[in-house]
């Protein structure tokens, strides 16, 4: 560790402007490196905040670096960026204590559970141990499905090793909790990222029937510590980190004595953090450890921030550090807590009002911090988030900004956008009628990639200037909104379209039949599914054979796979007189009606929209997806 320390100060001399003028130009070894590091001052949230373009290396490729944020419990979040060593070493760290629990030759799986919208679903494996593949899996499209699928879902938990943040993992035991068939067992659960209370810890273990295990993280620094058991204390993770505990003055503080807990991250050049005061109190415990390794542990008194937003009935509180989190990762700007009670209300001030996803979370997580008999729900309130951030009643006021970080946005409800059309477009010269149609209509369907489809049937010029600016007006106003403005004329030319805006629409304006939309006859729709099924072809085998196939990303592969699958069976059931187009709907049909490798189908529609996590890219399970499409669109457009 020493040595590790000794370059990184030698490195920040050498590189880095802010301490060039605060090391001292003499020989840092491995003898002298902790005196020499505690000859500096403290690291202050603010200072790197102000002094950020000064922190980072004149050396190194930041072309490799990734940028990290922190929560922003006390104003702005920080950026920090960290080079591809640092990034090695915090993986490093979690598969020592991931093997230090199952076994180091035992071969295991990391899936990482999120429910941050705007994360995206991915795998990958890690070069140590060999071929261990590394999964993240955002869990908010998921959650839209009826309990049984998610559940059914759910089965990729089995035999793996699963990480999340604890309020991710409070919100599946609230989900699952009323669930009553059998539950996928993990191998181990890790919790990281915010505080562990040992009531999350107990359900967590109880709802999975697995062990489950801490590691003190920080988004500026990575895995800091490991925690030893269920004793609730740490052990420094030396490999990456130099852990103390100083007081006042910034003197380090012997055993026994509480103080302010500071990091150095030993593995980042990128932007290195000396002697960086974390926010979070501790204190060193010395004494044998049930695990056989000596030296002190650190046992955090209060995780970062010990401002309360509210306090709970039984008087444990709700800290800013906790809500911060929650903001930051559900993308929820909240902006004051309320508690009457047995109720907790939090008011937000964002664009519309809470998801599904997002008040199942912030419910459970507040319920496994103030009380699980509480009552815990969401209210929009208009405005920007204040830079103060939020308020409390019936608690302390807290300092610092929690405004919910702008990610992907979340698709509004069908009626939402139905009446806020409506309002534009009733009375609109040569309005005939105007539908929605599409995965927007289903939650169960949507996918990162979906858009909302609205049709405008007007009676004048659709490609003319008044529509062309109104159009693009509309679509300014929504994220991922597609307003097709047409006439009944070309809907006719067009079968299937005919077909999808007849079966699923969701009436905004007037009436499709009374604009002239009509079914097309069935010769019109096999003539137009012949050429599609040719055009189809050629797509789906120009993208599998494209010479960077390697580095295509697969989710969207079992996107373009299940949207070319479902128009093809589209096809086949429409001119077979069933009437029906919803995405959901054909996969229940392709199942029932033994369509060839109708597994293979929905499973790239379950991967597509991230029902389960991907497959990594470049390999066979991933060309898969193509290959079950181009089947699929031959043999239809054979029938046909």
């Amino acid at each position: 560790m020493t040595t590790a320390l000794a370059e990184l100060l030698d490195h920040a001399r050498r590189h880095v402007p802010y301490y060039q003028g605060l090391i001292p130009p003499t020989p840092v070894t491995h003898d002298n490196a902790v005196a020499v590091l505690r000859r500096l001052p403290l690291l202050q949230r603010d200072e790197v905040r102000r002094e950020r373009p000064r922190l980072w290396s004149a050396a190194g490729d930041p072309r490799r670096w990734r940028t990290v944020h922190t929560t922003g419990t006390t104003g702005t979040p920080l950026e920090i960026v960290v080079d591809q060593a640092a990034q090695r070493a915090e993986l490093a760290s979690l598969m020592r204590h991931v093997e230090s629990h199952v076994g180091a030759r035992s071969g295991f799986s990391i899936l990482h559970l999120t429910l941050h919208l705007a994360s995206v679903s991915r795998t990958s494996v890690a070069p140590e141990p060999p071929r261990t593949r590394l999964s993240k899996w955002n869990l908010s499209r998921v959650w839209q499905l009826p309990d049984e699928e998610f559940s059914h879902a759910l089965e990729e938990l089995a035999g793996q090793v699963i990480t999340a943040m604890p309020s991710v993992m409070a919100a599946l035991c609230d989900r699952l909790g009323r669930w009553r068939g059998r539950l996928a067992r993990p191998r181990l659960v890790v919790l990281s990222g915010e505080h562990v209370t040992s009531s999350v810890r107990a359900r967590v273990a109880q709802t999975f029937g697995c062990p489950v295990t801490t590691l003190y993280t920080l988004a500026e620094a990575g895995v800091a510590g490991h925690e030893c058991g269920e004793s609730g204390s740490y052990h420094v993770d030396e490999a990456g980190a130099f852990l103390e505990v100083v007081g006042d003055e910034g003197l380090p503080l012997p055993t026994g004595v509480p103080g302010d807990v500071a990091v150095t991250p030993l593995a980042n050049h990128a932007m290195p953090l000396l002697r960086y005061q974390t926010g979070d109190k501790g204190v060193w415990v010395d004494g044998p450890c049930d695990c056989g390794r000596s030296g002190p542990r650190l046992r955090l008194r209060t995780a970062r921030s010990e401002r309360a937003v509210v306090t709970g009935p039984s008087g444990r509180d709700l800290r800013m550090i906790d809500l911060a989190k929650l903001c930051r990762h559900l993308d929820l700007g909240v902006a004051r807590v309320i508690r009457d009670g047995d109720e907790v209300v939090l008011e937000h001030r964002d664009e519309r009002p809470a998801s599904e996803v997002q008040r199942t979370v912030v419910a459970a997580a507040v319920r496994s911090l103030l009380g699980a008999e509480l009552t815990v729900r969401t209210r929009q309130v208009t405005g920007a988030p204040t830079a103060d951030g939020p308020t409390a009643e019936a608690g302390r006021p807290a300092e610092g900004a929690v405004v919910g970080r702008p990610g992907v946005p979340a698709l509004p409800a069908p009626g939402e956008i139905a009446a806020w059309a409506r309002k534009l477009l009733l009375g609109e010269r040569d309005v005939l009628a105007v539908v929605l149609t599409g995965s927007a209509l289903d939650p169960a369907s949507v996918s990162r990639f979906s858009d909302i489809d609205m049709s405008v049937i007007v009676d004048g010029d659709p490609y003319g200037e008044y529509w062309r600016s109104r159009a693009t007006a509309m679509n300014r106003h929504i994220a991922t909104l597609r307003v097709n403005v047409t006439q009944a004329a070309a809907v006719a030319r067009t079968p299937l379209v005919a077909c999808r805006l007849l079966s699923e629409r969701h009436p905004v304006v007037g009436s499709l039949e009374q604009a002239g939309v009509a079914w097309p006859t069935t010769d019109a729709l096999a003539a137009e599914g012949r050429f599609w099924a040719q055009t189809a072809e050629n797509v789906l085998w120009t993208r599998l054979t494209s010479s960077d196939r390697a580095r295509t990303d697969p989710l969207r592969d079992a996107w373009l796979a299940s949207r070319f699958c479902l128009d093809a069976l589209r096809y086949k059931f429409l001119c077979e007189g069933v009437r029906v187009t919803a995405a959901r709907s054909v996969l229940r049909l392709a199942a029932e009606s033994e369509v060839p490798n109708a597994t293979g189908i929905g499973h790239a529609f379950a991967v597509g929209r991230e029902h389960r996590p991907p497959p990594m890219a470049g390999t066979p399970e991933a060309d898969r997806f193509l290959l079950d499409a181009l089947s699929c669109v031959r043999w239809v457009g054979d029938l046909l």
